[in-house]
């Protein structure tokens, strides 16, 4: 592993309008590419990898309806160089019935599938996209 500045390390990726980063440490590095004894396993391939969040508000029968969208990503087992990265969409907190779910060894998958999550799958407009998750039409 280089011994440069962590925030120089991280996986560029493009963020969709409206999302917010709670913390991201994804390191633009792919899995296979550190042997399996390597102390870096710890530390870069753990369960809390990346956390987004959307706030999404909308009027409904003179109500307002809000709504959390959030996207996470880690590696399970935690710290295990024969895991994966497991990446979730999650609704409302509800951690039991992930709306999205992707998992890969890949690091260039994972920012691939983000950014299509973002910018294509969950619209700017999200409010259209809640009520098919909510109404199992998705």
């Amino acid at each position: 592993m280089q011994n440069k500045i962590w925030w120089k390390r991280l996986k560029p990726f493009r963020i969709g309008a409206g999302w917010r980063i709670v913390f991201n440490k994804l390191e633009d590095i792919e899995p296979d590419q550190i042997v399996s004894d390597d102390k870096e396993w710890g530390f870069l391939f753990v369960e809390d990898i990346t956390y987004m969040v959307k706030e999404v508000t909308y009027k409904e029968n003179k109500q307002t309806i809000k709504h959390t969208i959030a996207i996470d990503l880690g590696w399970y087992p935690d710290g295990d160089p024969g895991g994966n990265y497991r990446l979730v969409t999650i609704l409302d907190d509800n951690w039991e019935n992930p709306v999205l779910t992707v998992e890969t060894r890949s690091t260039q998958e994972i920012v691939d599938t983000m950014e299509l999550w973002m910018f294509e799958t969950i619209p700017f407009q999200s409010d259209h996209w809640v009520k098919k998750v909510k109404n199992r039409t998705l």
